[in-house]
């Protein structure tokens, strides 16, 4: 398993900008890496008392006070987790000082949301912002610290990005392992219903589905030469979102990892509004993964769904045909029966 070395906590002193740090505390701790705690100070936050005061009073009080804060946390942490962090203070926008910072770190820990009085680190769209175009892997922390993840969960789609993904959660798993996971958004049963194929034979059918999905899993996490005996493989049919949040509830998730493809969209398996009701509906905490900047986006990876036409519909007649004729099922004159349901009309 490869380790970190270095990663980046940026915190607002809010209630979830000081569990980040912790966290990244503890998985610094694990990983023998170099910690380093940031806070942002916004100027633009400083414009009404420089109205009536001296230009650097109000800089210089909140930045004594922001260097004092994160001193006592730094002394707090290197008491639990036997480390020495690097704090520091800078005074910018939030999100391109943060961006900047992050350059040359291995992870990225950031707190859901900041409602500190020291306002601006994580308040409004940063970390959505990070999220989208950041070129690190960022950890979400939406939890309290209580102890290293136990049960990580990896949700994929067979892209580069679920790739980096993967790699990425071999080095965050410790006692339970990884949990490799993908939804089949599939329109095959559909369709072998709408052809009144038999019950056994759309069961076959699905068995021979998920056989091929979780084989699939198993040669990718192969090809990717991390050790796959020792993870656990599921799969699921439905959306990606509803499937991913009750596979990680039922197991109990303490932390899901996900792959994004661009610098604007979370990939294919999360994209859009996708990635942020997963983010913002699961219970745990959530690492982004960065597509790698050597792959190339797939192709799948569309915002438009291109229309149908007959092509569509034979390609489903075909889909059904074969899945009875497999299995025997259907009678030459009950195919033909069922095929008008697939094969549009012609336009007079």
């Amino acid at each position: 398993m490869t380790s970190f070395k270095s990663i980046l906590a940026a915190t607002d002193f809010s209630v979830d900008g000081n569990n980040a740090v912790r966290r990244a505390a503890l998985l610094a701790h694990e990983h023998g890496a170099r910690l380093r705690i940031l806070h942002v100070l916004n100027a633009a936050g400083c414009k009404p008392l420089r109205d009536w005061f001296s230009p650097t009073l109000d800089f210089d009080l909140k930045a004594a006070q922001a260097r004092d804060a994160l001193r006592r946390m730094a002394v707090e942490i290197s008491g639990a987790y036997d480390l020495i962090a690097s704090v520091e203070v800078l005074v910018g926008e939030p999100f391109e000082t943060l961006m900047q910072a992050s350059e040359h770190v291995d992870l990225v820990v950031l707190g859901r949301r900041g409602h500190g009085r020291f306002k601006g680190l994580l308040v409004g769209r940063t970390v959505d912002r990070m999220l989208r175009i950041g070129r690190r892997p960022v950890l979400v922390v939406k939890t309290s610290v209580h102890g290293t993840y136990r049960r990580v969960l990896v949700p994929i789609d067979f892209t580069a990005s679920s790739d980096a993904a993967i790699r990425v959660a071999d080095r965050m798993r410790r006692e339970e392992g990884m949990h490799v996971f993908h939804a089949i958004n599939s329109r095959r049963e559909a369709v072998l219903r709408d052809a009144d194929v038999p019950e056994h034979v759309i069961r076959e059918s699905r068995l021979m589905e998920e056989g091929a999905v979780n084989a699939r899993m198993r040669r990718k996490v192969s090809r990717l030469g991390l050790d796959g005996a020792s993870m656990n493989y599921a799969l699921a049919y439905g959306h990606p979102v509803r499937s991913t949040l009750r596979h990680a509830h039922r197991l109990g998730a303490d932390l899901i990892v996900t792959g994004k493809q661009g610098r604007s969209t979370l990939g294919n398996f999360l994209l859009g509004s996708v990635s942020s009701r997963v983010l913002s509906e699961a219970s745990c905490d959530m690492l982004i993964v960065p597509r790698p900047l050597d792959s190339s986006p797939p192709q799948a990876a569309k915002t438009v769904a291109p229309r149908q036409s007959s092509e569509r519909y034979i390609d489903n007649a075909a889909l059904a045909q074969s899945a009875a004729a497999h299995a025997g099922a259907l009678t030459h004159d009950h195919w033909i029966h069922n095929k008008a349901r697939f094969v549009p009309r012609r336009s007079s």
